[in-house]
């Protein structure tokens, strides 16, 4: 119920200063100007295969990419409206969730005993709200030092996603995918999870989903012509499904599903022995996943815990802003 309603204080906040933003337009004061801007940056996962309790491996473990176009208007010296398009990859790893740092957590360890992986693009349309804390002098001299201008966002946008997989190494009867130099086959084919009901769903999870942007930068003013952006921002999203990992129970039908009895890494190609007896706390003979993950990890667990919170993400950008449109001033006129 808390959880509702911080969503829906989130949203409405957003809402109405996004709107309040491009109400704005109708009320340009004489500084106002135009950008358009092109940038990237990182991508970081956060949720069921990257934790919000260990976030700070989030920040380096299993990072991906992001690029965005965007237009601006800068209403005024200190509020701003901002559209972006942007085109982002996360991806997350059970086997590499906090690289060697983590292998002291019980919880990382269970983790890597369920060997799940995935990776997203996304397609994310945002409308925003900015607010800058001390405004940029637009005529400053050509060779007094830089300006830096911090900022603040908040908005509103929609995403689309499509969680994919590889496939397992090994075929049916437990034998391994060979390649004809004698090394095992990584598929490079990425499979849709979507369709495959990996929790028993009775209809499939929606493909476009809210995003609520939350973003801090800075910002300075290059020259006349350019404005250069450096931002973090993170996307507070409505579902559980960005790596189609939620509190459901294993698929048996689905060989997406349940993953602890690979022998090997369907990302890497490399064995899973060595992690998945530290996994499971054996120091002795050496178990095989797909002899013994079963007794370990039963196929009738949940996926993933209870109450854990909606899939987010974190994107860094560096962008480039081109002014494309300022104040004119016009010529007194002579009596």
């Amino acid at each position: 119920m808390l959880k509702n309603k911080i969503y829906f204080i989130t949203i409405a906040t957003a809402f109405l200063f996004t709107s309040t933003a491009f109400g704005q337009l109708f009320k340009k004061s004489s500084d106002s100007y135009s950008t358009v801007g092109i940038g990237g940056g990182s991508s970081h996962y956060f949720g069921d295969l990257s934790p919000y309790r260990t976030f700070y491996y989030g920040l380096y473990s299993n990072v991906r990419w992001n690029g965005t176009l965007n237009y601006q208007v800068n209403l005024n010296p200190r509020f701003s409206a901002r559209a972006a398009l942007t085109y982002a990859r996360i991806f997350g790893n059970d086997a590499s969730y906090g690289w060697s740092l983590a292998d002291s957590k019980p919880n990382v360890q269970n983790a890597r005993l369920r060997n799940l992986h995935f990776r997203n693009d996304l397609l994310e349309f945002t409308a925003m709200g900015l607010y800058t804390f001390i405004p940029l002098e637009q005529r400053r001299n050509k060779n007094s030092s830089l300006q830096w201008s911090p900022y603040m966002g908040i908005g509103i946008g929609l995403t689309n996603h499509n969680p994919k997989a590889l496939p397992s190494l090994q075929n049916p009867d437990g034998s391994l995918v060979i390649n004809p130099d004698g090394k095992v086959y990584v598929s490079k084919e990425w499979e849709s999870l979507r369709p495959m009901a990996n929790e028993g769903q009775t209809k499939f999870y929606s493909s476009v989903i809210p995003v609520i942007p939350i973003s801090l930068g800075i910002k300075t003013q290059l020259n006349q012509n350019w404005i250069l952006s450096v931002e973090g921002s993170y996307r507070l999203t409505f579902s559980d499904y960005l790596d189609d990992v939620s509190t459901g129970v294993y698929n048996t039908n689905s060989p997406f599903s349940y993953r602890a009895d690979e022998d090997y890494s369907a990302v890497t190609g490399k064995s899973r022995v060595d992690a998945y007896n530290k996994a499971i706390g054996n120091t002795g003979n050496p178990e095989f996943p797909s002899a013994s993950a079963t007794q370990h990890l039963p196929v009738t667990n949940q996926r993933a815990s209870k109450g854990t919170m909606r899939d987010g993400y974190i994107l860094t950008q560096i962008t480039l802003n081109y002014i494309i449109t300022s104040r004119v001033k016009c010529p007194p006129i002579q009596q």
